[in-house]
């Protein structure tokens, strides 16, 4: 009998117990070993080999006559208590025995074992199958190893792997063109899948193959729905020309990509970020390239940010503006271009531009007049102002024949404006005489 790689030894104790042997797919086995604590082995040893059984006797199958073929050895130390042996002729039977060792010697060869090596069967299924978006038109497919694979790797592993992709056809499309599948050489668990279309729901399988053939298809991953060819997003806005309530935002155009741009978007906040949302300003026009601001409060710091919009939808917003602050609001400017416009029988029209308001809104215009230039003994009103082309006008009824020196201030929340340069009257001769207090010298209609 040939012995491989040991040398031999003379056996001075009775056999080993037959070992158990525990075929695993696929071309393998585990071998267990048989003994007592009480025996105290040190080291035991495996022979195997496999048989060609046609025309073989009896005796030979079992072990117990040598037929001159060669048998692989290996030897353990006893706190090896399982062996597996992968790597075997799968489908053929082959023969197992041990032998231990004690601190009194050598076992005799235990009765063989025979066993047959499970053949590779076709692979499982594979599992977590998960497409996600890698670009435009691509998408990275991933998926878990049929649950087999490792138990087949001897001789069952896979060779290559089939994706198959699927969507559902658009109205007058073919359903049997809406799939195509793709073999991917050698051992992978992730794909690239190009030339994808937008706006189509796509679902991915996969199968795998090993030397038993082709496995079952996955289950289908959840739908992919490749996003649309919407602008990229414009880089950082720049701000300008703050005021109390406006600013200017200025940007570049993204690349137009598959379609052209066909507005713009901005949003705005005067907190870190947009976590608690924000304003926005919807339909600035594709061909500008900065905009005007509104409706901002005075005082305060803002940060903004832009987005381009396509037939397909809206695009990522950009980064975050470096933060802008509007002015602080104070009183109303003083008022100019005060004047007279119109002297009537009845009443005069005074007007005047509006003031600007400074952060806070204008709440009450005041009106007050007087005899002299100094403004000595001056009254004073609270007109009813209305706004006319432009202008904010009221109109004084009721006058004395006498000369009037008028001045008009106006305030908000943060306090009065100061009084406008004075503009001077003298009604016309033949106005009315009228004998009036001083409270009743004036009335203000709108």
């Amino acid at each position: 009998m040939a012995l491989v790689g040991l040398d031999g030894f003379m056996p001075s104790l009775e056999g080993a117990h037959e070992p158990v042997v525990i075929p695993v797919p696929a071309g393998a086995v585990k071998v267990l070993p048989r003994w007592s604590d009480e025996d105290e082995v040190m080291k035991w040893r495996l022979k195997y080999r496999m048989l060609h059984v046609e025309g073989a006797d009896v005796m030979i199958l079992d072990g117990s006559i040598d037929d001159g073929e060669e048998w692989i050895e290996l030897e353990l130390h006893a706190f090896t208590r399982e062996l597996p042996l992968t790597g075997l002729a799968h489908g053929h039977l082959h023969n197992f025995k041990v032998a231990i060792q004690t601190k009194n010697g050598w076992s005799d060869w235990s009765r063989v074992v025979p066993c047959v090596p499970p053949s590779p069967e076709l692979p499982g299924k594979c599992a977590a199958v998960f497409a996600m978006v890698k670009g435009k038109t691509t998408a990275l497919v991933r998926w878990t190893r049929p649950i087999d694979f490792a138990a087949a790797i001897s001789c069952g592993h896979i060779t290559r792997y089939k994706l198959r992709i699927t969507w559902p056809p658009l109205e007058g499309e073919d359903a049997h063109s809406c799939a195509f599948e793709v073999v991917i050489e050698g051992d992978a668990d992730e794909y690239e899948v190009p030339e994808l279309e937008c706006l189509r729901d796509y679902r991915f399988q996969v199968a795998a193959e090993n030397v038993a053939g082709w496995g079952e298809w996955s289950d289908p991953s959840p739908i992919l729905n490749m996003p649309p060819p919407v602008p990229q997003p414009p880089p950082q806005p720049t701000m300008r020309r703050a005021t109390h309530h406006s600013a200017v935002i200025q940007w570049q155009h993204p690349p137009s990509g598959d379609a052209p741009i066909d507005s713009f978007r901005f949003r705005y906040t005067s907190n870190e970020d947009f976590s608690k949302g924000g304003e926005e300003v919807h339909d600035v026009p594709a061909n500008l390239s900065q905009y005007v601001i509104e409706g901002l409060q005075a005082g305060k710091t803002y940060i903004f940010q832009a987005r381009a919009l396509n037939k397909y939808g809206m695009g990522i917003w950009s980064e975050s503006s470096i933060p802008i602050k509007t002015l602080n609001g104070h009183e109303p400017s003083k008022i100019q271009e005060f004047s007279i416009p119109h002297v009537y029988r009845s009443f005069i029209m005074l007007q005047w531009r509006p003031a600007s308001e400074n952060g806070f809104e204008i709440s009450q215009h005041y009106l007050r007049y007087a005899h002299s230039p100094d403004m000595e003994g001056a009254v004073k009103l609270e007109p009813t102002v209305v706004r006319k082309g432009g202008f904010d006008t009221c109109e004084l009824r009721h006058l004395q024949k006498k000369t009037y020196y008028f001045q008009v201030a106006c305030k908000n929340k943060k306090g009065p404006s100061e009084w406008s340069d004075p503009v001077v009257v003298s009604l016309p001769e033949d106005a009315q005489k009228m004998a009036l207090t001083d409270t009743q010298k004036l009335a203000i209609t709108a």
